[in-house]
C-alpha cells in the first residue's frame, strides 16, 4: 500500500488597502478597516489551521498576525511571499504611470517576460522566487494545514507554476482575484517525495 501525505494550503489575498489606485508592489500601504472585514469574512469557518504564513507587508501581515493570535497559532512572516517589486513604478498611481510612461507601460504589459523597464524585479526572477517559496513551504510544513496570506500577483504566479502555464502574459489578464480572494491547494506527496498539487477554487462549499 502506497503511503501518501496530504498538505493543505489556503491562500488568501489581502483585503482593501490604502493606495487603492496604485501599483503597490513592495510599497507598504496599510490595510483599511474594510479590508480587514473582507479578510475575516473570507476565512469564516477555517478553524483547523495549524500554521500561519504571511508576506511582511502590512496589508497582509496585520490580518495574519491577528488571526494567529486569535487561534494561538504559530506565525511566520517571509519576504519570499511579497508582491513583485516594480522598481521606479512602485507605489505610483495608475494615472501617473500612464502619463509618465505611456507606450512603454503598454509594451511592458503586453509581455513582461521580455523586459524590465521599471528597474525592479524581472518577471523571471519573481517566478523563480515564488517557486522557491513554494518548495520551501512544502519542505517545512509537509502534512500540515496552512493559511498563507499574500498578494494577487503572487497568487497568479503560483497558479502559473502549479498549472504549468506557458511563460506569456495571458494568465495575468485572465485570472480575476478580487480583494480577500481565497483558493486552496491540496498537495498529495507520495512515498517518493513527488508532490501532486490540486487547486480548489472556490472553497466555501467544502465546509
Amino acid at each position: 500500500m502506497v503511503k501518501c501525505t496530504k498538505t493543505r494550503i489556503d491562500i488568501l489575498r489581502h483585503g482593501l488597502p490604502e493606495g487603492h489606485d496604485c501599483l503597490r508592489g513592495h510599497t507598504d500601504f496599510p490595510i483599511t478597516p474594510t479590508g480587514m472585514s473582507q479578510m475575516t469574512k473570507a476565512v469564516k469557518g477555517l478553524d483547523d489551521i495549524e500554521q500561519v504564513i504571511a508576506s511582511p507587508l502590512q496589508r497582509c501581515s496585520e490580518f495574519a498576525n491577528q488571526f494567529s493570535q486569535q487561534f494561538t497559532l504559530p506565525y511566520q512572516q517571509l519576504n519570499h511571499w511579497k508582491e513583485m517589486n516594480f522598481g521606479d513604478w512602485d507605489g505610483k498611481s495608475h494615472d501617473t504611470l500612464w502619463q509618465q510612461y505611456g507606450s512603454l507601460l503598454e509594451t511592458y504589459w503586453q509581455n513582461p517576460w521580455l523586459s524590465t523597464p521599471h528597474g525592479g524585479e524581472t518577471l523571471k526572477a519573481f517566478d523563480r522566487r515564488i517557486q522557491q517559496a513554494w518548495d520551501q513551504l512544502l519542505d517545512n510544513y509537509l502534512g500540515q494545514k496552512i493559511l498563507l496570506v499574500t498578494h494577487a500577483g503572487v497568487m497568479k504566479q503560483l497558479m502559473r507554476i502549479l498549472l504549468e502555464m506557458p511563460e506569456n502574459t495571458n494568465y495575468l489578464h485572465r485570472i480575476d482575484l478580487p480583494y480577500a480572494a481565497r483558493y486552496r491547494v491540496t498537495v498529495t506527496t507520495d512515498e517518493n517525495g513527488i508532490h501532486w498539487p490540486q487547486i480548489q477554487w472556490p472553497v466555501e462549499q467544502q465546509y
